[in-house]
């Protein structure tokens, strides 16, 4: 490769200008210029010429503009040491080759460097026709007219063109003068230079179109080497949405790949047509960036969905010149979305459910109307219902003494059952209540909340006021005994009466049988009304002595037994009634009572069911076991039901009341009254329910005792 020292090497040493027309020199120099090729081949061309013209010697000075330093370059005939003095920097403003640069005007300088006089030419990037950028947009700052047209000194911030944006260069030939130079020599010589100056901006501009270019090779290919890098498809379209240029993540959409079926071919074609229907869409629009866009993979033949998200690309003159489309893969983004919309929904859903169960549950505890509070694993209070911040002083009002002496209780209470193993408590508290101003019997009954792991997470109690539950059940006692201290009373006094009234009633009866057929014809109906009312009155007496009857019999008895008795003795009765028992009894533990006084309760009940259905029916019989979870105790259940007449509303409220017949003036009003005492006696429930014209069912219950 030539550089500038070795073509000064291979110049001709020594050739005499006067010998050579001017003219011919100048020819000759402006073919050598013409040929260089680059912009540093000229300034060898341009000293050997200069040395051509008659000069001892020549050299160029370039000026840095990133440092401001003013080097030395081509040289011919200047040794070394001679080079180095003239280099120096454009902030020395004593030099006066400085002085020379910052004027840009040729000067002789003598004195220089210590050898002899020297003939100074600036030169500065400069042209008298525009560049080619600033012609294309109509400008007037093109920096190489401004300095062809307008002189002016040297400034580094000012030499960059703000039409093209290239750095100019600024230099300087230094030329070695004689003792006696001729003005002619001097004014061919500063002519050869500027022709020199003229090719050297012209190669320079090329020389920046070249480097541009290169640099813009460069950014293509490092732009390449990132589309193909990216593993999404990116697509360069132009302004009619033809396909520029694509990375191998988009041909996999929009190339037809080698020894493809027909079905991929159509499928490619597809994607294509909905590629460019998405991009002159929004090019329509003129507002949407973005576009869902469903495409075929050929390769794996199966639907993935884009997002298309496009942007313009524009010239340097603001012409729109295509578009940039990424396109990236949504399609498990968009499932995963519509899994969380569709989770977003249940919640919000179970989120209802919540409140609304929430909403119901505080309105219940609203409206219970016992202080409820709870608290967590550590036995410690974390809510209070409104009664329980009363009774135990939660809120903005001070405690009192006597509260703080509640609280303790409970939470001793608390610290013991959520420490306990029992899953359920139950403990009376004596607390004071500070609205009645006196001490309440509450009943703490407590429960467990468990979480997933099984520990307890929280407790529920629930303070039941146990001093009115405890009157009521006192007045029940009170009241029960009452009743049963009346019942035998009455008892007593009926047993009395009819023991007294029995014997002579005997008597009486005697005396009645000892006169049938004595008596007088016109006699015989009022004989017989004595017969009736005295059997009437017998029958009275001995209900009264059933009533009031010893029950030292009492012992173990088979109610199944019992029933098949009792219906065996009135089956004929019955029959003839028209009537149609029915018997159920089903397999029934033994229990404790007299057998005696159930026969006279099974037959109260059957009488008077005959006695409801004069006209026919049916009656049924059923008995059954009702077990309880202990497994040792239990009911014994009967069910006696007629289709009868059936009892009134009326009289549905005091038929068990002694001397309350169901019959009117047939009955004694006495039986389901005795029915009543025996079944309570047996320490038994007994239940009615009835309606007129469609019969009676009586529900008795007795307890099993083993």
């Amino acid at each position: 490769m030539a550089t500038p020292e070795m073509r000064i090497v291979t110049a001709p040493a020594e050739q005499e200008p006067s010998t050579r027309a001017p003219r011919m020199v100048r020819s000759r120099a402006a073919q050598r210029l013409l040929a260089a090729e680059r912009a540093d081949e000229i300034f060898p061309v341009l000293l050997e010429e200069i040395v051509t013209l008659g000069f001892p010697r020549a050299a160029s000075l370039t000026v840095d503009f990133e440092s401001g330093e003013v080097r030395a370059g081509a040289a011919l005939n200047c040794s070394s040491a001679f080079l180095q003095g003239l280099e120096t920097s454009l902030w020395a403003s004593e030099n006066p080759l400085v002085s020379v640069l910052h004027s840009m005007k040729p000067a002789v300088l003598t004195n220089v460097n210590g050898g002899s006089a020297l003939y100074c030419h600036p030169l500065i990037y400069r042209n008298q026709n525009l560049c080619w950028e600033a012609e294309r947009e109509r400008r007037h700052d093109c920096l190489a007219v401004a300095n062809f047209r307008h002189p002016r000194k040297l400034q580094l911030q000012e030499q960059v063109c703000s039409a093209c944006d290239m750095r100019a260069y600024a230099a300087m030939v230094i030329v070695g003068l004689k003792s006696k130079t001729p003005e002619r020599q001097l004014k061919d010589a500063e002519a050869l230079i500027e022709l020199g100056n003229r090719y050297l901006a012209r190669l320079f501009k090329v020389e920046h179109y070249y480097n541009r270019m290169r640099d813009m090779d460069t950014t293509i290919s490092q732009m390449q080497t990132v589309m193909e890098s990216m593993a999404d498809p990116v697509i360069l379209t132009d302004t009619h949405h033809r396909v520029v240029t694509q990375n191998k993540a988009a041909e996999r959409f929009f190339r037809i790949p080698e020894e493809v079926s027909e079905g991929g071919m159509r499928a490619v074609e597809l994607n294509n047509m909905l590629f460019s229907a998405a991009l002159s869409s929004m090019a329509v629009s003129g507002t949407d960036t973005s576009r869902d866009l469903t495409l075929v993979d050929v390769s794996e033949g199966e639907e993935v969905l884009f997002e298309a998200v496009c942007a313009p690309t524009y010239s340097r003159e603001g012409i729109r010149t295509g578009m940039v489309t990424v396109m990236r893969d949504v399609t498990d983004l968009r499932r995963a979305d519509q899994e969380v919309r569709a989770n977003l929904d249940k919640l919000m859903q179970a989120e209802e459910v919540v409140r609304q169960d929430r909403d119901r549950l505080n309105l219940v505890i609203e409206n219970v109307g016992d202080p409820i509070v709870v608290a967590d694993s550590a036995a410690k209070i974390v809510l209070y219902d409104p009664l329980a911040k009363e009774l135990f002083g939660v809120g903005e009002a001070p405690r009192e003494p006597i509260q703080f002496k509640n609280y303790a209780k409970l939470d001793a209470y608390l610290t013991r059952f959520t420490f306990s193993f029992d899953d359920k408590g139950t403990e009376p508290l004596r607390l004071y209540n500070p609205s009645t101003k006196t001490e309440v019997d509450f009943e703490a009954r407590s429960g467990k909340i468990y979480d997933a792991r099984g520990q307890v997470s929280y407790t529920v109690t629930v303070l039941r006021d146990f001093s009115t539950w405890k009157k009521l059940e006192q007045l029940k006692v009170e009241r029960r005994m009452l009743e049963i201290e009346k019942f035998a009373a009455t008892g007593r006094l009926a047993g009395t009466i009819a023991h007294e009234i029995n014997n002579p009633m005997e008597a009486i009866k005697n005396s009645i049988y000892l006169l049938d057929g004595q008596v007088k014809p016109k006699a015989q109906p009022i004989y017989t009304v004595l017969k009736s009312e005295t059997e009437r009155v017998a029958r009275i007496v001995r209900q009264m002595l059933g009533l009031y009857r010893n029950t030292d019999q009492v012992g173990t008895m088979d109610v199944n037994n019992v029933i098949e008795d009792t219906i065996a003795l009135f089956a004929r009765q019955l029959e003839r009634s028209g009537i149609r028992a029915r018997v159920d009894l089903g397999k029934l533990p033994p229990i404790v009572g007299s057998a005696d006084q159930f026969r006279q309760v099974l037959s109260n009940l059957v009488v008077n069911a005959k006695d409801s259905m004069p006209k026919g029916g049916h009656l049924v019989i059923r008995t059954r076991h009702v077990s309880v979870p202990d497994g040792v105790h239990g009911w014994v259940r009967i069910l006696v039901a007629d289709t009868g007449s059936g009892i009134s509303r009326d009289l549905l409220q005091t038929m068990f009341e002694p001397f309350v017949s169901t019959k009117g003036e047939k009955g004694t009003g006495l039986g389901l009254w005795i029915v009543k005492g025996i079944i309570e006696n047996h320490g038994g429930k007994l239940r009615v329910r009835s309606r007129e014209g469609k019969g009676t069912a009586f529900k008795l219950e007795l307890p099993v005792v083993r």
